[in-house]
């Protein structure tokens, strides 16, 4: 009986031991295929510097300027519904909720564009977190125009729908 309770301890022992190697082996194979743990890419020990501009607000004053010219874009920050109601003049709809680089009207705007983001005013934030948002991908020109289209609308300059 003695024998018969160490041969039973021996083979619990040795499944326990094939559980934990399968275990292993599937940890370690999951981790290879998506490269991480151990199997994460060597990162180099000094990072690149990463050159993002802050963007910067600019006036009402200035934001009639630089439309005025006819150099600069605007990128309204609302979603595409108040887009379609009424905008600035030649200005990209890039809703803020919906942002992603490859699927916007900016995909192809050279970084170094000068872009000015509006949202609906002061009582909106879309404005600021879009402008964030394209100096974190690389453009350099960024600016928001922080009175937005309830400004435009005060001052009742001209509309595109």
């Amino acid at each position: 009986m003695v024998t018969s309770d160490i041969s039973k301890f021996t083979l619990a022992v040795r499944e326990a031991i094939v559980i934990v190697l399968a275990s292993a082996a599937l940890g370690f194979s999951y981790s290879f295929v998506m490269k991480k743990g151990l199997f994460l890419p060597p990162t180099p020990l000094i990072a690149a510097p990463q050159t993002v501009v802050p963007p910067e607000f600019i006036s009402y004053e200035e934001a009639i300027k630089l439309f005025n010219e006819g150099t600069v874009l605007f990128a309204d920050a609302r979603n595409q519904y108040d887009y379609k109601l009424g905008h600035i003049p030649g200005a990209v709809n890039v809703p803020l909720k919906e942002f992603a680089l490859h699927t916007s009207p900016l995909a192809n705007t050279p970084r170094d564009r000068l872009i000015i983001t509006y949202c609906d005013g002061e009582d909106c934030n879309s404005s600021i977190e879009l402008a964030q948002k394209l100096s974190e991908v690389g453009f350099t020109k960024v600016r928001m125009f922080f009175g937005g289209w309830n400004e435009w609308q005060q001052h009742n300059l001209t509309t595109e729908q």
